[in-house]
């Protein structure tokens, strides 16, 4: 029976995006319960907002977990390899973010670590259209808006381009959470 493979390749993908999306709400609850004392700086919790909207979107995609008929190994690490990506990109996000010195965290982010994973989760995204079928869509468009930025980013320690980067990438997951519901 096929349907147990896809219940199983779900549960895992939602158990990998479950620790992502607790390990973002418990720092955001702190920075939320101590604004009045340790200064947070605000581009990283940007960033570790969008990660807890990025791991509701892909949530949104078990549904499509169930649509596949027939799991193979492969595909099951393909599947898998999304959640991963996010999960890797949330931790060292939260990481910068915990970092007791602002200039230890801008120099964590610097580093390009989480731009890479960030931008390898984009690559997957529009990959995954491809393996279920979907193709090239405008949601792919906007990932590779998102990639472009992402590289861009890695190799940049300007606070102004990091601040319209993120204000980019925000607006390209809203518009893509929105293209996913209304198109």
């Amino acid at each position: 029976m096929e349907n147990i493979n896809a219940l199983l390749v779900a549960f895992m993908f939602i158990t990998i995006l479950s620790i992502g999306v607790a390990g973002v709400l418990t720092e955001l609850a702190d920075v939320v319960r101590n604004a009045e004392g340790k200064h947070r700086d605000r581009l990283l919790v940007g960033w570790a907002a969008l990660l807890l909207f990025a791991n509701f979107i892909l949530f949104w995609h078990t549904a499509d977990i169930a649509l596949r008929d027939e799991w193979g190994f492969a595909l099951f690490l393909f599947a898998e390899t999304g959640p991963v990506l996010l999960l890797f990109s949330t931790q060292i996000m939260l990481s910068a973010l915990r970092a007791e010195q602002q200039a230890q965290a801008i120099a964590s982010v610097s580093q390009g670590r989480f731009f890479v994973m960030f931008g390898l989760l984009q690559l997957w995204s529009i990959a995954a259209d491809f393996v279920l079928g979907i193709g090239f869509t405008s949601g792919s468009a906007l990932n590779v808006l998102v990639v472009l930025t992402c590289v861009l980013l890695a190799w940049s320690t300007n606070r102004r381009l990091h601040a319209s980067g993120l204000a980019l990438v925000w607006s390209a997951y809203i518009a893509s959470a929105f293209l996913q519901s209304y198109a």
